[in-house]
């Protein structure tokens, strides 16, 4: 196949994502348990970061390699595989490939592969033209191949479930030694039918190169997308990004603060963060409700030692994760009582080594333990979150340059632009292991539901102008409010929608679930401009469609012809 063309670069990034997985899968199979190639492997990082912390505190204690937990190891001592391939076709460039390949022989082969698609598609970035029909052809048919591949995937499931039924009726006929018969001979003929209409239904694009496409890297990257929101983040790009910007400042014992929309995935993150790079379970503070300074840091308990009661300290979250070494995530952090933030702002400049004092204890001097770092999230400053504060300036102070903003899925996409990325969390949050979308789920209104889902974050956001400003009305532009003020459709909601479907075996609709989540709407604004987008993208059943805050019976009528 020609690589300049659309195809051609699908196909060499189809395998450049394949050998790349196989090559990290095939190295980190190798690696675990040797714990002695680990801490050689990841001994330089570890020198930079003593280094740094060295430079900030001369007194700071460095990390030793040895306490380190083996997953964490992992991330630290994995090689980064592009930075190794050559820069040229220089003789001295390729000797020095072929040594670092040498280095590693259980995935020589396919670290050449990724080299060699790596290059090509190097070479083909420079072509502007070629990229730029790449950019237009290859986006909008992404989600288009993938319902393909399920429905390809699905149509093979159904002729091994015929196939099957007719095997099970000729060997219950074998095992006696009788014929079968006549009913039973009708039976197969209509099943043999069945299979052929599966046959002449399956939409496959005549092309061989796109049929390859959507049988291998759909359903590859539905059941890759499957997988990590399974364990515990679909990672997007932006995801990818602030990890790798916040994960250093982390390992310093540096705090971080995510700041985002409700159920824009902030939580999860930092969850996802410390349990794959620590390799621990994080110590978890929740600011919602009566929290007090006794539940974050402990108080003295009544127990019972040998006929008499004995007074013992109970440490709280905030000193099991100094003494043990681990995150502590402060979960909503701006809901959290003022007094107990001032408390908090001796507790963010902590680092391992440091020592502090437990008034709760009697004051008891606990030192620090490598592993701490508070990772806190907050809501956006809104008047929309009930017993949501602003963070004071000299609180945000002590987060540095760890201040991060956890934006909805394809925030940066224009009104017009297909959600790639709330696709790829629906699609993964209910596909099937094969990774197709569920038979319960109709795939036109899985679509439109992504689309809608998208619009509402980004009205819920404060979004408007073109496009958008069809569902806002002139008032609430004017006075520069957001269209929806409670009320969105993000990425947790949308999830928890699409599940609930999927779960109910065909008893609840898409369009159903939607008319349920439109009954429980309070706000009264939020409930006319959601109609207006579920009604837009025909997600509500027929009769709902009357119900539309201030739409007349005329009007109803006139849309429903248009």
């Amino acid at each position: 196949m020609d690589d300049r063309t659309v195809d051609g670069v699908v196909e060499l990034m189809t395998g450049l994502q394949e050998s790349m997985q196989a090559v990290r899968a095939d190295w980190r199979t190798a690696a675990i348990g040797d714990r002695q190639l680990l801490e050689r492997l990841a001994a330089p990082h570890i020198a930079r970061i003593n280094e740094s912390r060295r430079r900030t505190d001369l007194e700071e204690p460095d990390i030793d390699v040895s306490e380190i937990s083996e997953n964490f190891l992992l991330g630290l001592a994995e090689p980064n595989w592009e930075e190794h391939m050559p820069r040229d076709t220089s003789k001295e460039e390729l000797q020095r490939w072929e040594s670092f390949k040498d280095e590693h022989p259980d995935v020589a082969d396919n670290l050449e592969e990724w080299y060699m698609y790596h290059a090509k598609l190097h070479e083909l970035r420079k072509d502007a033209v070629l990229m730029k029909e790449f950019d237009k052809e290859y986006r909008g048919e992404q989600m288009a191949a993938t319902r393909a591949a399920a429905e390809f995937l699905r149509a093979q499931s159904r002729k091994q479930h015929i196939s099957e039924q007719m095997a099970n009726l000729r060997s219950r006929a074998a095992k006696t030694g009788r014929s079968l018969t006549a009913a039973e001979r009708q039976e197969i003929a209509a099943w043999q039918k069945q299979l052929s209409e599966v046959d002449e239904n399956i939409d496959i694009p005549p092309n061989s190169s796109r049929e390859q496409f959507l049988e291998e890297v759909a359903r590859l990257q539905v059941r890759e997308w499957k997988r990590q929101l399974d364990s515990g983040l679909l990672m997007t790009e932006q995801m990818q990004t602030i990890i790798d910007e916040t994960l250093p400042a982390m390992m310093r014992g540096e705090p971080t603060l995510f700041v985002g929309e409700t159920g824009g995935a902030k939580t999860a993150m930092a969850e996802y963060m410390v349990q794959t790079y620590f390799g621990v379970k994080p110590e978890f503070v929740s600011a919602y409700g009566d929290v007090n300074s006794y539940q974050l840091m402990g108080k003295q308990e009544l127990r019972e030692e040998n006929g008499a009661s004995v007074s013992e300290f109970v440490p709280g979250p905030i000193i099991r994760a100094m003494e043990q070494g681990t995150p502590l995530i402060l979960d909503e952090i701006n809901a959290m009582p003022p007094e107990l933030l001032k408390r908090l702002n001796k507790i963010m400049q902590l680092r391992p080594g440091d020592r502090f004092t437990v008034q709760e204890d009697s004051g008891r001097i606990v030192e620090v333990h490598p592993g701490f770092c508070v990772i806190a999230t907050a809501n956006e400053k809104s008047k929309r979150y009930k017993g949501v504060d602003d963070l004071s300036v000299e609180f945000q102070n002590r987060f540095g340059a760890n201040i991060n903003r956890v934006r909805y899925p394809d925030h940066n996409k224009g009104y017009d632009e297909y959600p790639r990325e709330n696709a790829q969390l629906a699609m993964a949050a209910v596909a099937t292991e094969r990774g197709e979308l569920p038979p319960d789920i109709d795939e036109g209104d899985f679509e439109n539901f992504v689309r809608a889902a998208r619009l509402s974050q980004q009205i819920f956001s404060g979004t408007n102008g073109e496009g958008y400003d069809q569902f806002i009305d002139t008032e609430t532009m004017v006075d520069n409010r957001p269209g929806l003020e409670e009320t969105v459709l993000a990425p947790r909601t949308m999830v928890d929608i699409l599940r609930k479907v999927a779960g109910s075996y065909s008893v609840v609709s898409l369009k159903r679930a939607c008319q349920t989540f439109l009954d429980g709407i309070k706000n009264q604004n939020d409930r006319k401009v959601m109609h207006h987008i579920l009604e837009y993208h025909d997600l509500l059943p027929e009769e709902m469609l009357r119900k539309r805050p201030g739409l007349a019976e005329d009007d109803y009528r006139q849309r429903r012809a248009d």
